[in-house]
């Protein structure tokens, strides 16, 4: 574990499906322990940035997904991603070891205090040694459609597209060590991570 090793200390992955409340759950999470808060998808658009490592692998699987103006075309990269299996499958063993390069490097650099780290396709890439504690939110189906179609803009469909392309929620749920159940209000969600803080406080 990274948490064990390179960084010393306590690494807490967060993860859950599309529209679960995954970045707001780990906001708060990582206030609530008054430690650092990692975005994966944050590292993603910073190497996405044209000549940048994800941009470069990108370009040189396929150009037509760099705009004429330089910048990724992520619309169309997202959209084949989830209607082609083979251009998930590709990007996916692209991009995801730069990332974990990048996030390994960035822990390793820290001084070894506790930090939360996001990451939605925790387990989908294979990532789970490397944190202490891995904590999935999760929300009911309908609850998570219908959150990614009114933050996104997209139709039902697409939105259910995006969902489908995950692993199922209940073989997450099994692999994780502490569940946010995020499907009802706010409040009951704080309650919830206010206790989980406690909890992992002790480790």
């Amino acid at each position: 574990m990274v948490g064990s090793g390179i960084n010393k200390g306590q690494v807490i992955g967060v993860t859950g499906l599309i529209g679960s409340g995954k970045s707001v759950v780990s906001s708060f999470l990582a206030r609530r322990l008054a430690c650092h808060h990692l975005d994966a998808d944050s590292l993603v658009r910073d190497l996405m940035v044209p000549g940048h490592q994800g941009w470069l692998a990108i370009k040189d699987y396929n150009p037509k997904y760099i705009r004429g103006d330089g910048q990724l075309d992520r619309v169309l990269l997202r959209d084949d991603i989830f209607s082609q299996p083979r251009v998930k499958y590709a990007v996916d063993s692209l991009v995801h070891p730069i990332v974990r390069a990048r996030l390994v490097e960035i822990l390793g650099a820290g001084p070894g205090a506790r930090t939360v780290v996001e990451v939605p396709l925790l387990f989908e890439a294979g990532w789970a040694e490397l944190f202490d504690r891995v904590i999935l939110v999760h929300a009911e189906k309908n609850v998570c459609l219908q959150r990614v179609v009114e933050r996104d803009g997209v139709g039902i469909e697409q939105a259910e597209k995006s969902y489908q392309s995950q692993m199922a929620a209940v073989e997450k749920i099994k692999r994780a060590d502490h569940v946010i159940d995020n499907s009802g209000s706010w409040w009951n969600s704080q309650l919830q991570i206010m206790h989980l803080a406690n909890i992992l406080r002790l480790f």
